[in-house]
């Protein structure tokens, strides 16, 4: 049965599968072998479905950190949170390659992503073992996200041509991250 959930279940797969600029009303249509018109049935138009799209790649994300970090107990080893909480960004940007991205910009005015944002702040503040969001996590957590994104952006565009492994290099930045006094 075709109705708006379905619509957006292949809109989603089709945006992680091709790309998030891949997606249009056309190719969802094909995807789901009707005419593009049919689509206005259950959804408003595109900016709708990346919205959803996007909502429902951040609440995956904030999952699978919540996961992550229940496994790891950061309250009683700062240091293990903060590696388990590195990895899993960096794992979940290699599974979700096509929308990863989607993960960089503030929130929509979608409330279901406005509430998934919400969670992974409070993962990160807890990944680094913060009790307050106050000026000073929030920097934190701007350098964290933006250290990592750069990571896991430059390796996603092939920008490491050097011959050293990049995994090697993400040991060596997640030991920085975790032993050095950046987080204090």
């Amino acid at each position: 049965m075709l109705d708006r959930e379905s619509v957006l279940e292949v809109a989603w797969d089709l945006a992680n599968r091709e790309g998030i600029e891949n997606i249009s009303i056309k190719r969802i249509a094909d995807e789901l072998e009707i005419r593009s018109p049919s689509l206005y049935n259950h959804i408003k138009d595109l900016s709708d479905i990346m919205s959803e799209v996007a909502a429902r790649t951040a609440n995956l994300f904030a999952d699978s950190l919540e996961k992550i970090m229940a496994d790891a107990e950061p309250v009683k080893n700062r240091k293990e949170g903060l590696r388990k909480f590195i990895l899993e960004y960096r794992n979940f940007a290699h599974r979700h390659k096509g929308v990863y991205h989607l993960l960089v910009s503030a929130p929509s005015e979608n409330e279901n992503h406005r509430l998934a944002s919400e969670r992974i702040l409070k993962v990160c503040l807890t990944a680094l073992s913060l009790k307050v969001l106050n000026p000073e996590a929030i920097h934190q957590i701007r350098i964290l996200r933006s250290v990592l994104h750069g990571f896991v952006s430059l390796e996603r565009g092939n920008g490491f041509g050097l011959p050293e492994s990049v995994d090697e290099s993400f040991q060596i930045l997640t030991k920085g991250l975790v032993e050095g006094d950046l987080f204090g």
